[in-house]
């Protein structure tokens, strides 16, 4: 008799799950108790969700991601679980999902993001209804602590520097709370995209070449997104108050978005001209170094709209697989 379809908690299936839940909450655990390479491994925490979900399916990457919460909660606190449930585990298991129904690049990033953006407000909303606070207070109390904290560590600092220094970064503190959403949404894109990458770097997923199966270099934004550049524009530069804060959030994802196309038209050229792995290293080094150059790097992706440097078919969020019209056109063909 056949099984119908589903998840069978065979002994397999069962290590697998406790293995991956296992594995990721100890990524999670490295970011809070391992200074600076502890953030760096935090962020690989959705990965084995993710592996499970595309190896055996989303029910497992689901449980995997609750045995995760748990040993979090029984360590740390329950709230801390939660945040990793839609810090991470939300990012995953989203993405995993649509990954597995083919469904289009930017849609998968875009889907994610928001998951997780809606999961943390609504996390912080009922946290600060709880102690009857507004959100951006709630937000802004961890960070002023953890600020308070760095400042106290430099015992140099004291007298008029130090009240100027605690002046500057409370300063820094309220722009940084207010751009919060976009910092968010724009967090989960690097964290995903890097995931994505490991992934694929390590095979992790047999016969799924994810970041491949896209071929990033022919990746473009959907025409309409421009609109969320001009309007919000407007309203940063007339407007004032919270509208401008909310224009200022979104005007700040489209560009994010227009500046992740332009680094696909420069990959696309590296990898047209077969540019040696030491310029490109050179050149990303030198972009994330000079503000100037990434500036460039998003006018490059906004006239993309207009001059369709890579020559690629146009329409909404185009994924064209190596060896496809696209490839062909690269090879003269």
């Amino acid at each position: 008799m056949d099984r119908l379809p589903g998840l069978y908690l065979d002994r397999v299936t069962l290590g697998w799950i406790v293995a991956g839940g296992g594995a990721s909450a100890l990524f999670f655990f490295t970011s809070i108790f391992v200074p600076l390479i502890g953030s760096f491994l935090g962020i690989l925490s959705p990965i084995p969700l993710m592996v499970l979900c595309l190896r055996k399916g989303w029910s497992a990457g689901g449980l995997a991601s609750l045995v995760a919460a748990f040993l979090i909660g029984i360590s740390l606190k329950p709230e801390v679980a939660l945040y990793f449930m839609v810090q991470f585990a939300l990012l995953g298991l989203v993405a995993s999902l649509l990954i597995a129904k083919r469904m289009s690049f930017g849609l998968i990033m875009l889907a994610a993001s928001l998951t997780v953006a809606a999961g943390f407000f609504l996390l912080v909303g009922f946290q600060a209804a709880s102690t009857h606070q507004g959100i951006f207070e709630t937000l802004k109390k961890p960070l002023q602590n953890n600020i308070q904290a760095v400042l106290n560590s430099y015992r140099g600092l004291y007298g008029p520097g130090a009240r100027e220094t605690s002046s500057m970064f409370q300063k820094m503190l309220s722009y940084l709370v207010a751009l919060f959403p976009a910092l968010i949404i724009i967090g989960s894109w690097v964290i995903l995209l890097f995931d994505l990458y490991i992934m694929d770097r390590f095979r992790l997923v047999p016969g799924q070449g994810i970041l491949r199966a896209y071929d990033l270099n022919f990746w473009r934004a959907s025409d309409p997104l421009i609109w969320f550049v001009i309007v919000p524009g407007f309203v940063v530069f007339l407007l004032h108050g919270s509208l401008r804060m909310i224009g200022l959030n979104i005007l700040i994802v489209a560009l994010t978005v227009y500046f992740f196309q332009g680094l696909c038209i420069i990959n696309y050229y590296f990898t047209k001209k077969k540019t040696p792995t030491f310029i490109k290293l050179l050149f990303y080094l030198v972009l994330f170094v000079m503000q100037f150059i990434a500036i460039m790097v998003v006018l490059l992706g906004l006239l993309d709209m207009w001059m369709n440097f890579r020559k690629i078919p146009q329409g909404p969020d185009i994924t064209l697989p190596s060896g496809s019209e696209g490839s062909d056109k690269e090879n003269g063909n």
